[in-house]
């Protein structure tokens, strides 16, 4: 066999093997959001705090999301150790009201985080109200400015961010997904990279073809991950998610009944939390993540196979090849999950943190090229 024919081979088995860990990383990023939430009536709030929080991000802030737990009166996140609750409502009146309860400010040591066209009313109004004696322990109205803080979208945008198909949360969408590109990338450069040398490729002509391949990877999963996060808002979407919670979940209680499946089960879900996690928690976190990785792995199948599509209908193919071109990336798409989530829960058993992330950057390939590479002997045997 050529090297030529070999290249393309490994070519082939390799993208698909980089889209199945890269729909990880992907994964991970939407599970962050809290889009499950959006299409509610209080969805525009939710979306506000995953917003503001990625702002900070964005700006350098650590940011931990604590009120992912929905711990009464607790904040929404802790942004560079200052807890902030994030109150998104119609008007400057209603967003600071919702942080009192029966006249007396509920958040103590907070700021409430107010829509930045609402921030000088609100600041008004809390001055208004540590006048009138409501927030214990504070007693100088002009505090007011040091406890209502400017969120970084209005209300107005917040609203669009929880809604499919409009810029606003296409915007979001892509920020959020730039951190699982920038992996697809850098993954995608380094494979090919090694690739190429090991076909005797020279460096320089190794360098142009790792950095095509390498932009190439990096759209394709922006655009996927972008897509499953526009889907996850819409009807469509979420019943998807639905059915693939109800598949997976019996899975996953199965697992938990043996001392090695709830190991297991731990393991991976600390991985994907990036804490300990254990028990019932754990089971939450590992079925959520799979629900959501059916919905972005689909997508990627699917934005992935339309290249194939295209030059099957215009002849470039025959319909073994587009059968077995879609079998392989489908089991590389399946297989770098897997194996990246096994291999961070190796990882995170040798050595937390570091290991997490080579775990599961070797699992995935190895799961995904070992998948890809099954499906090509299974087809040739027919060949």
């Amino acid at each position: 066999m050529s090297n030529l024919i070999l290249m393309l081979m490994a070519k082939e088995i390799r993208n698909s093997s980089v889209n199945g860990v890269a729909s990880v990383a992907s994964t991970q990023c939407t599970n962050d959001q809290q889009w499950t939430k959006y299409h509610s009536k209080q969805g525009h709030g939710f979306a506000a705090e995953d917003a503001n929080a990625m702002w900070d991000r964005w700006h350098g802030k650590s940011v931990n999301k604590v009120g992912l737990d929905n711990s009464l009166n607790g904040a929404d996140r802790i942004s560079d150790g200052v807890q902030i609750q994030t109150k998104y409502c119609a008007d400057a009146g209603k967003s600071v009201g919702a942080a009192f309860e029966n006249g007396t400010y509920r958040y103590g040591g907070m700021k409430i985080e107010v829509p930045s066209d609402q921030y000088e009313e609100a600041v008004r109004i809390m001055r208004a109200r540590i006048s009138n004696g409501e927030v214990p322990g504070v007693a100088d109205p002009n505090m007011a400015d040091q406890i209502v803080i400017k969120g970084h979208y209005t209300y107005d945008e917040a609203i669009r961010i929880a809604k499919a198909g409009n810029l606003d949360s296409i915007k979001f969408d892509i920020q959020t997904q730039s951190v699982a590109c920038a992996f697809a990338c850098g993954l995608s450069f380094a494979v090919t990279y090694c690739s190429a040398k090991s076909q005797g490729v020279s460096h320089t002509e190794a360098l142009k073809i790792a950095s095509k391949q390498a932009a190439k990877s990096g759209a394709t999963t922006m655009v996927t991950g972008v897509a499953a996060q526009q889907l996850l808002r819409t009807e469509v979407g979420r019943n998807f998610a639905a059915v693939a919670t109800k598949a997976i979940k019996p899975a996953v209680q199965a697992a938990m009944k043996s001392e090695l499946g709830k190991q297991v089960v731990a393991k991976t879900a600390t991985a994907i939390a990036g804490k300990q996690v254990a028990g019932a928690a754990a089971a939450n976190v590992v079925t959520k993540a799979l629900r959501t990785n059916a919905v972005v792995s689909t997508v990627v199948f699917v934005g992935t196979t339309i290249p194939d599509a295209v030059n099957l209908c215009r002849g470039k193919i025959s319909g073994a090849e587009f059968a077995e071109n879609t079998t392989t990336n489908a089991a590389g798409v399946g297989g770098g999950w897997a194996g990246a989530s096994a291999g961070a829960a190796v990882g995170s058993m040798i050595c937390p943190g570091v290991g997490t992330v080579i775990g599961g950057i070797v699992g995935g390939l190895g799961g995904g090229i070992g998948a890809s590479l099954g499906m090509k002997k299974v087809f040739s045997l027919f060949k």
